[in-house]
């Protein structure tokens, strides 16, 4: 599906910022609006106030949601921030054959580190990020919810001017509630672009008995990708996905996809073209996906 973003910014004599982002695509549409504060020695440390309107229509659930989130982020040097930060959200979801409302307050913190040796075109480097947030019905929320949220990626050169991607996504919930009280976007999903490609977006994950996919407790998905440039701003990959959405570790099925890919680099970040087929699947799939800009 297609995707049309609009993203603007405006600096006040005082160093402060006010920004705004219109992403609007078939399935998925957001309003946002923000405040920003930079520190005065490091730019690194900000405090921000966003404001964020959401709908997501997919064949999965529908989801619309309001949210207002206060964040404090600090920097330690060498690419690692770490950032404190409340989010109040208001969510509307429709998740067949069920329609529910929730009230979250989401108090939570991130910690983060990249380091590449380009920002454009890197050739070798790191990223990893690592969040805790949660929620109790002592704060105000309509639940009680741990989750543990960790992502990181490695880009390392290999020989014949080759290079080696890995990614890993995962998460885990901790919750004394059944799953059908978590609001869509406190559920986790799998596949897509940026996740096992060969598979629809967010169609991947636990099903209910008429076989709609209902989202997970636990995530994880993991990717392995060769990549050489065959001209200056052309190059080519080979890549493998697995992954999916689960509620039980006992229980965990991985779904894989394979393929090939053209990339284009530009200086705005690569443009990605890969054709993804489905493994193990009885009946396998082709799928397109598209992406543009940097991926770290």
């Amino acid at each position: 599906w297609l995707s049309t973003q609009y993203s603007d910014l405006n600096m006040f004599e005082s160093g402060h910022e006010f920004t705004s982002m219109i992403n609007l695509s078939e399935r998925h549409q957001r309003l946002g609006l923000g405040y920003i504060i930079p520190g005065s020695k490091d730019i690194n440390n900000i405090t921000a106030f966003r404001l964020n309107l959401q709908r997501e229509d997919i064949d999965t659930y529908e989801s619309r949601l309001l949210s207002l989130e206060a964040s404090r982020t600090r920097s330690f040097r060498r690419g690692r921030l770490a950032t404190a930060y409340t989010k109040i959200q208001y969510e509307e979801s429709t998740m067949a054959p069920r329609d529910f409302t929730s009230f979250t307050v989401l108090p939570g913190v991130r910690f983060s580190q990249k380091r590449y040796d380009d920002i454009i075109r890197p050739k070798q480097g790191f990223r990893y990020i690592i969040e805790l947030r949660g929620t109790s019905k002592y704060i105000g929320s309509e639940m009680n919810l741990l989750q543990i949220l960790a992502e990181g990626n490695i880009l390392y050169p290999l020989p014949w001017q080759m290079s080696l991607f890995t990614r890993v996504k995962t998460a885990l919930s901790i919750q004394d509630e059944p799953l059908r009280e978590l609001p869509a976007s406190l559920r986790f999903f799998a596949g897509g672009d940026r996740s096992v490609r060969g598979y629809e977006y967010q169609s991947l994950g636990p099903k209910d008995k008429r076989g709609d996919v209902t989202g997970g407790k636990n995530l994880f998905v993991g990717s392995i990708e060769i990549e050489r440039p065959v001209y200056d701003n052309l190059g080519i990959a080979i890549f493998y996905d697995a992954g999916n959405a689960f509620n039980s570790f006992s229980d965990i099925t991985l779904f894989q996809g394979t393929g090939l890919g053209i990339r284009y680099y530009s200086p705005l970040g690569t443009l990605r073209l890969d054709l993804a087929r489905q493994i193990d699947i009885d009946d396998p799939e082709f799928r397109i996906h598209f992406t543009v800009g940097l991926e770290l």
